[in-house]
């Protein structure tokens, strides 16, 4: 279905001409703009200031003395590329609060978007994502209005800043209004809205890249459409309208926009074909890899199409401005431009008549073919996974292909986005906030500096540990991985995988599988290298046999090979990565694998291994129950556990229960009978232990001791979201129920006032835990996580209280849309933009599915109460869109009542 004609927008329809005035105060946004989604106008401010962290206690800063010391010399070794740094802890990135839904499919390379309409962030080199670049001067899209053969209008379709050197594009009007421009962001689709009252025309960009659920052919393709509608609203004025696409070489960092010699060449499909496309490919390099841009448009009968082969997109622009201002079309070239230069720009427009009360809609493509790319180690070469579905990759000339494919399934795509979101988007009892957030935070499986390679025979040359079984489903998918965040540089860090990977399994479940296969294969593998840990000081080798890695390498370096960039700690020590390798096996055994028995064997080994592993060297005491060791030795690693931990205790329980069920599958009688045993004693010692009667504290010895932890019950949640009845094994429900509601109560209605979603800790008397870093953040990725939890117990309105904090903080508030952090404070700070962790959302999706009958005849959610209703006031300030004229939908709010929480509130 088409949809974002602007035909349907609301206008009283007056015989009189209408003034510029009129048209202004008259409008109101189209059916398209108004639904579900992220929206700001071109003129948004964040509501509230956020710097990265800075700002620890002096204690916190005296016990770091050691690790500074470490990490500084390191630090120092890089001080001229610090890209080669796997985590850049002393110049953290600080957000941009511009950005836009991204373009572009999956693991082929991304192109970021302003939402005022600009390009920026490129992340096309593999695991790289390039932040710091500002929005790209030449790539933009240029408006005509030509009346009675004059031009009477012409502007760039950006309101985004601009920065140019001296004279660059200097005849182009970058001066569209902010107030202008009206934004809606849904990925992987978008609508930008640009009003031009004084013609009374609207015009209507409307971005669509393919990513589509359980589809792995189009959803890697490197290429996004850009649908534009032109409406001109007029009793009485015929325009003749023009719409120019023009794009130049590089990404906008200055390392590569004069690497090397550029060239172009035009194409077009043959005459007779369906639909005929004409477009222009622009090739050159980025870091030393081949590059093609590819520019497109359909022919329609009642248009011109022209096409620039070439321009300079360094110097004036003039020859391309004007030649566009005076006959409605670009040049075929400039010739000031060398055939071979080194900086190239090139452009596509369609020109056409727009007669009163009437919209037209032109369709452009835009694609990027780069199909041999290399790691910063450039130890070896990978093709992308695309190529496996055009011929002409491997030459580096699949550019037009991809436009021409992208144009012929447009409709399509559209057709297979709506198909998968409608059922959330038009379900009554779901919250607009979620309904937003769900599908905007997915943007990171795009834009997570993520990457999805063909399988080579040739890796078994340097990765020998590679089961014949992982093989050979990489050979069937293909190889994928994504960053932890844009800024901690390391490819499928598994410890926050455990909790995004919930995204994966239920939107493309054969991706989930092969990376789970292949971490198998890593637990057998071994890094026999010593190294020296920045944390404690200790020495170890990076990779130890029977321990999951912690990721599989560092962008910068070569990842698959050069496993465990991660040296802030010994992760061999961590407590989570094994039991969370336990519980993922099983869900992706029960949930994705349709209980495939393959699976079941090529996982149990290494299960048993690592569980036996755990028993013999992290129960301390022979109680049954693992310990931590006082240091921070799981995913929350500068927080430090000791002793018997509600983290690492509930994830060790869960693991038990699970590896008792596959030992009983495979009929392994002695070791089920060992994990029964050992799970009874744990069970006892967890409570005694932890149990305080309302919560299970922090762990047994810490100066956290007795703080509430957001996460206490992870591996309870996550177990519970495979095998309720399982769950049901590990802990009385009465206790699940209590730290549930301690947590609700504490972590959240008496965190942010109860509007930021879960704090990770929280003293029993209200006051958040100060004690060590991280105790006091909220985790975007662990709130959804809990909110999950609370749907699985039934707790509905509160799940969506808890979740609706995490998402207005970083969407309506502080500006950190499309790049939400791994952590926010109270106020001022954010930790770590641009991260995995989040896409943990879909773990909510996954509960209401599954506990809840989500979008079934067995659909057990109750309706809750109007957001409008029951918001205060404050609230609605506090969530509502910036200067604005189509706010976003606010947030929902619980009905916990306030009396409850103003007894206890002490901040």
């Amino acid at each position: 279905m088409r949809v974002g004609c602007c035909s349907s927008m609301r206008r009283r329809r007056n015989s009189k001409k209408m003034s510029a005035d009129d048209v202004a105060d008259d409008w109101l946004p189209s059916t398209t703009m108004s639904g579900p989604g992220w929206k700001a106008r071109g003129d948004r401010k964040p509501k509230e200031k956020r710097v990265p962290f800075n700002r620890p206690t002096p204690y916190q800063i005296y016990e770091a003395l050691p690790f500074v010391r470490r990490y500084f010399m390191y630090w120092m070794k890089h001080t001229f590329d610090k890209e080669k740094l796997f985590i850049n802890t002393f110049q953290p990135l600080k957000h941009k609060p511009y950005y836009g839904v991204p373009c572009g499919g999956i693991g082929c390379g991304a192109i970021g978007r302003d939402f005022r309409g600009g390009f920026c962030k490129f992340s096309l080199r593999p695991g790289l994502v390039e932040h710091k670049v500002d929005v790209v001067a030449a790539d933009q899209f240029i408006l005509s209005v030509r009346e009675n053969d004059r031009c009477i209008y012409q502007k760039v379709l950006s309101a985004a800043d601009v920065h140019r050197s001296s004279g660059q594009l200097s005849t182009w009007d970058f001066g569209f209004p902010k107030k202008n421009v009206h934004y809606r962001g849904l990925f992987p689709r978008s609508w930008t809205t640009f009003r031009i009252p004084d013609l009374g025309l609207t015009v209507v960009i409307r971005q669509v890249s393919p990513v589509l659920p359980n589809n792995y052919e189009d959803t890697t393709y490197p290429v996004c459409l850009f649908l534009i509608d032109v409406e001109n609203t007029t009793n009485d004025r015929e325009y003749d309208v023009s719409v120019a696409f023009t794009f130049r070489n590089g990404t906008g960092n200055r390392r590569w926009e004069r690497e090397a010699e550029c060239s172009a060449v035009m194409f077009e499909t043959p005459e007779d074909s369906a639909e005929q496309v004409t477009g222009v490919s622009l090739y050159h390099r980025i870091s030393g890899m081949p590059c093609t841009y590819g520019l497109a448009s359909t022919h329609s009968k009642d248009s011109v199409l022209s096409v620039c082969e070439r321009f300079d997109p360094s110097k004036s622009g003039g020859a391309l401005w004007n030649h566009l201002m005076q006959t409605g079309d670009v040049p075929s070239l400039e010739e000031e431009c060398a055939i071979n230069a080194r900086e190239m720009a090139v452009a596509v427009s369609n020109r056409f008549t727009l007669p009163p009360l009437s919209s037209k809609t032109h369709d452009y493509a835009l694609s990027w073919d780069m199909p041999k790319v290399h790691f910063g180690s450039t130890g070896r070469s990978y093709h992308r996974r695309y190529t496996r579905f055009f011929e002409a990759s491997e030459a580096g000339s699949a550019a037009d292909s991809l436009c021409v494919r992208a144009l012929r399934l447009r409709h399509k795509w559209e057709e297979e986005i709506e198909k998968w979101q409608s059922p959330i988007l038009t379900h009554d009892k779901l919250p607009d906030w979620y309904k937003s957030a769900i599908f905007n935070e997915l943007y990171f499986i795009t834009d997570g500096g993520t990457v999805w390679f063909e399988f080579d025979e040739n890796w078994a040359d340097h990765e020998a540990h590679l089961s014949n079984y992982t093989k050979e489903k990489m050979k069937n998918i293909g190889r994928f991985g994504y960053l932890e965040s844009w800024e901690y540089r390391m490819v499928n860090t598994y410890d926050v995988h455990f909790y995004a990977s919930y995204a994966l399994a239920e939107l493309w479940p054969e991706l989930e599988l092969t990376v789970q296969s292949e971490f198998t294969d890593q637990v057998y593998h071994s890094i026999e290298k010593p190294i020296r840990f920045h944390m404690e000081g200790d020495w170890a080798n990076v990779k130890t046999a029977s321990r999951v890695p912690h990721d599989l390498g560092n962008p910068a370096d070569e990842p698959w090979i050069a496993t465990n960039a991660y040296v802030m700690h010994d992760t061999g020590k961590w407590k989570d990565l094994n039991m969370k390798y336990v519980l993922t096996s099983w869900r992706d055994y029960v949930v994705l694998s349709e209980e495939h028995q393959e699976f079941l064997h090529h996982t149990w080994p290494a299960v048993k291994m690592i569980m036996l592993e755990a028993l013999a060297n992290w129960d301390q005491n022979g109680d049954g129950m693992i310990e931590n060791f006082g240091k921070a030795d799981q995913t929350y690693d500068a927080w430090q556990m000791e002793g018997v931990s509600a983290y690492c205790g509930s994830l060790w329980l869960a693991s038990l229960r699970v590896s008792i069920e596959m030992a009983g599958l495979l009929e392994d009688g002695e070791t089920k009978k060992l994990f029964l045993e050992t799970l009874n004693k744990a069970k006892k010692v967890f409570v005694d232990v932890l149990w305080t009667g309302t919560y299970f504290r922090f762990c047994e010895r810490s100066r956290s001791r007795e703080t509430v932890m957001a996460d206490q019950l992870c591996g309870y949640w996550f177990l519970q979201s495979v095998s309720p009845e399982m769950a049901d094994d590990l802990l009385p429900s009465h206790m699940v129920r209590s730290a549930l509601d301690t947590i609700y109560r504490l972590n959240v209605c008496q965190f942010g006032n109860g509007q930021m979603g879960a704090v990770n800790g929280m003293k029993p008397s209200g006051v958040v835990d100060r004690e060590y870093i991280q105790a006091d953040e909220m985790w975007t990725g662990v709130t959804y996580a809990v909110a999950s939890l609370l749907i699985q117990q039934g707790e509905v309105e509160k799940a969506f209280h808890t979740a609706s904090g995490s998402y207005l903080t970083c969407f309506e508030q502080t500006g950190l849309q499309y790049q939400t952090p791994e952590a926010l404070y109270e106020s001022k700070f954010y930790r770590a933009i641009g991260y995995m962790r989040p896409l943990s959302i879909w773990a909510m999706q996954w509960s209401l599915k599954k506990h809840c009958g989500l979008n079934t005849s067995k659909e057990r959610l109750p309706k809750l109460p109007s957001e409008h209703a029951k918001t205060s006031e404050d609230t609605v300030k506090r969530v509502e869109t910036s200067a604005s004229e189509d706010s976003s939908s606010l947030g929902y709010v619980s009905d916990y009542r306030e009396e409850k929480t103003a007894s206890t509130r002490t901040r």
